[in-house]
């Protein structure tokens, strides 16, 4: 158990410094919309998830309140949506834009599968490597989208 806090302590820390260091001022709105989209996208991700029993949470923050990981989904990956947006690549290089897309969705799920192995924070049941980097692919792609759109409505 003392594992599971110090990771989740040391989640915290960091996606916090990482955002308050490397977002820059004229970007923080985008940010700000980018996280709590994010958020919003994985918690729905997270509970088809656990109604579906391919994940289990055995160590959670709010063990009475809910079945899901609260740092992880409202924390973590948000942090690392956020990354995404403010680092995509301006030019319209599809090769560019493919790596990044495969950076990103790598970086979540090696995250993800790491903390599944040395931890009790994530169980997966029915879930493997592949299943996880196409579904982050996809939320990545939605996250885009969601922010493109927002964008036009603010012009």
């Amino acid at each position: 158990m003392m594992k599971e806090i110090l990771i989740l302590i040391f989640s915290w820390l960091l996606s916090i410094s990482l955002m308050l260091k490397y977002i820059p001022k004229e970007r923080k709105r985008t940010a700000h919309i980018t996280f709590l989209f994010v958020s919003t996208i994985t918690w729905i991700y997270e509970y088809i998830a656990i109604l579906t029993g391919v994940v289990e949470f055995p160590f959670r923050e709010f063990n009475a309140a809910t079945k899901m990981s609260f740092s992880l989904y409202y924390i973590v990956y948000p942090t690392f949506g956020v990354f995404f947006i403010i680092l995509y690549p301006m030019e319209k290089m599809k090769r560019k834009i493919f790596i990044h897309f495969f950076v990103f969705a790598l970086a979540i799920t090696t995250f993800t599968f790491l903390i599944d192995k040395y931890s009790s924070l994530i169980d997966f049941i029915k879930w493997n490597w592949f299943v996880s980097f196409f579904s982050n692919i996809i939320i990545l792609v939605i996250v885009k989208k969601f922010l493109n759109w927002f964008k036009k409505e603010l012009v």
